[in-house]
């Protein structure tokens, strides 16, 4: 597609045996809303399995994808082994991409995800089995962003514990870094049709759920369909989406950074958007604001992690620590971004020193009882 360096996630990095776990797994129903924006979010359930004492917690994922890409269709390989199996429903949310919508809308819909949630799951699971004030929030890259930025957010109630996975929590370094000078793109679309398409702000052109990386081109439209369950359609606002997140990613210009999630335009001055980036950085409020509350955190990163260095974890875990938040730290050696999608279940080596230790994190906090 590009001759410019992938140092995203890529699934033609994954081996081929385990491309065969990126499969949504069965049982969920799917859920459709109206959010306050005028678009509807999507939300697909898992009943909790093996549960010991009804009524059960909940286990919000929230997927990643550079802002730009990702999908809530089929959860990190270890959330349905390691939590729904353990007794909490698992539910995974979407939310409008960029760029026609920005950073902080798609924060708003996670949120207002989470509150349709709580206020609908007892009719969609039925009444008493699930406990809509016991919730956890699980993210992954930018993901994890968001669900440390919700830990800022959702208080009443809170939720009992966070894990985020290799999520930015600084975007400030986003928008530190220098400019790359890549090869000229050689995709489908050009840089002009690209660059067009990042500063489209119309949301009757948003998308919610889209290609991670490069899932289109290594699987036909109807394999992509059956893995996912969804109605994945190849055409060209499809392609069009799936390319940008590429493009973007690969280029990492701090121009496109502020045009494609960020919306800058909306700000009448620096000193405005300076603070509007402050606020969507869960590392410098929590700095500022010695007295915020935050809940217990749980962080996974692989310490080759080049989209998101390990040092923004080692930060936030840091500052939280600080102030009596009990937190977990579990670092994988020479491992790089999105390293987890190997954990597909307790036998796969290191899931004991992991995974388990983030799952006996999360039922502490939760108050989960175990047989």
């Amino acid at each position: 597609m590009t001759d410019g360096k992938k140092d995203e996630f890529s699934f033609d990095k994954v081996d081929e045996d385990l491309k065969g776990f990126f499969y949504a797994p069965a049982g969920y129903t799917d859920h459709t809303f109206k959010s306050s924006s005028g678009v509807e979010l999507g939300v697909r359930v898992w009943p909790a399995e093996n549960v010991v004492q009804e009524p059960a917690p909940i286990l919000f994922w929230v997927h990643g994808g550079g802002f730009l890409g990702g999908h809530h269709f089929v959860p990190l390989p270890w959330l349905n082994p390691g939590f729904r199996k353990r007794g909490y429903h698992l539910v995974s949310l979407n939310y409008r991409l960029a760029p026609q919508a920005a950073f902080d809308h798609q924060l708003a819909d996670c949120i207002e995800s989470v509150e349709w949630c709580r206020k609908n799951l007892p009719s969609i699971l039925d009444e008493g089995k699930v406990d809509v004030d016991r919730y956890a929030l699980v993210g992954e890259s930018a993901g994890g962003t968001l669900v440390t930025l919700m830990g800022l957010h959702l208080t009443s109630p809170p939720p009992r514990v966070i894990v985020d996975a290799y999520g930015l929590v600084d975007i400030w370094y986003y928008i530190n870094m220098p400019d790359r000078t890549p090869e000229p793109w050689k995709g489908e679309f050009t840089d002009q049709e690209l660059e067009r398409f990042i500063g489209d702000r119309d949301l009757k052109n948003v998308l919610t759920d889209a290609c991670c990386w490069n899932e289109q081109e290594l699987f036909p439209e109807e394999e992509l369909r059956k893995r996912w369950a969804a109605d994945i359609r190849y055409d060209k606002r499809f392609r069009l989406q799936a390319e940008a997140h590429q493009w973007r990613s690969v280029r990492s210009f701090p121009g496109d950074v502020h045009k494609a999630f960020l919306h800058s335009e909306r700000f009448p001055d620096k000193a405005e958007l300076v603070k509007f980036i402050t606020s969507m950085a869960p590392l410098k409020v929590l700095q500022e604001d010695k007295q915020r509350s935050y809940p217990p955190t749980a962080f996974l990163h692989g310490n080759a992690d080049e989209p998101v260095p390990i040092q923004q974890s080692y930060d936030l875990a840091a500052t939280l620590r600080e102030r009596g938040v009990p937190v977990i730290e579990r670092y994988e050696e020479g491992e790089p971004h999105v390293f987890d999608i190997k954990y597909t279940g307790p036998t796969v080596p290191g899931w004991d020193t992991t995974i388990q230790p983030v799952l006996d994190f999360v039922d502490q906090h939760v108050g989960t009882k175990r047989q």
